[in-house]
């Protein structure tokens, strides 16, 4: 998928920030003082490596090349002296390739890796609930949950929800071939917890029903999101 123009204008706006901080290094000597940023630039340069860092967290997965180098660089040893400069470079660089890999439909949108991540969560906490007998609390989180992802699923494959209640939409979802027609039996009957869990009809669904919403909630994250 491609960037977000908001997102690209972002990068592109840190990428030509980054540019004109190192173009103000005097020296591009590999060691000595011209190592270091100089003391004027410090703050700039931090507020930009902030700002960096922030946008690579947003946009990548949990285990990816980008935040793995982005450890490395924001945990070197060097920054216990100062700001040095090889380090502004690979931020650079870093998010220069990010950037590319982006352009090339590498990367996921923003939206959807900060929605997924966030479903985690919420998922997470459910999981925690029903591990402890809690029905209800894990029964209305991944209620919650599900509702977002099937219209989520929807904007991505361009199905207009618009109108549409749950069952409904998860039909429209199969006549554009997104859900197979036992994907959507399998959806309606977690929208069967749902629809209770949102109502406090708390005597129509078990532990048990609980369980199997958030495992299906997830199942739909990790293979349409």
């Amino acid at each position: 998928m491609s960037l977000t123009p908001d997102l690209l204008k972002r990068i592109e706006a840190l990428l030509q920030r980054g540019g004109v901080l190192m173009s103000r290094r005097r020296h591009q000597g590999e060691y000595g003082p011209e190592h270091w940023v100089d003391a004027d630039l410090i703050p700039d340069v931090q507020a930009w490596m902030t700002s960096c860092a922030n946008l690579i967290l947003l946009t990548t997965a949990q285990g990816s090349y980008f935040r793995d180098e982005l450890t490395r660089i924001t945990t070197s040893k060097e920054l216990a002296g100062g700001a040095p400069w090889p380090l502004v470079q690979k931020m650079h660089g870093v998010l220069a390739s990010l950037k590319d890999e982006a352009e090339h439909g590498l990367l996921r949108r923003l939206e959807d890796v900060v929605m997924a991540t966030a479903f985690d969560d919420f998922l997470d906490h459910a999981e925690a609930f029903h591990r402890a007998n809690k029905a209800r609390e894990a029964g209305v989180l991944a209620a919650i949950v599900l509702e977002d992802t099937i219209k989520r699923i929807a904007t991505k494959n361009n199905v207009s929800g618009s109108g549409l209640t749950l069952e409904p939409l998860v039909d429209a979802l199969v006549k554009a071939g997104v859900f197979t027609p036992v994907k959507a039996k399998r959806v309606k009957a977690y929208a069967g917890v749902r629809n209770p869990a949102l109502h406090a009809e708390w005597d129509k669904f078990d532990i048990r029903d609980a369980g199997d919403l958030i495992s299906g909630t997830r199942e739909l994250i990790e293979h349409f999101l």
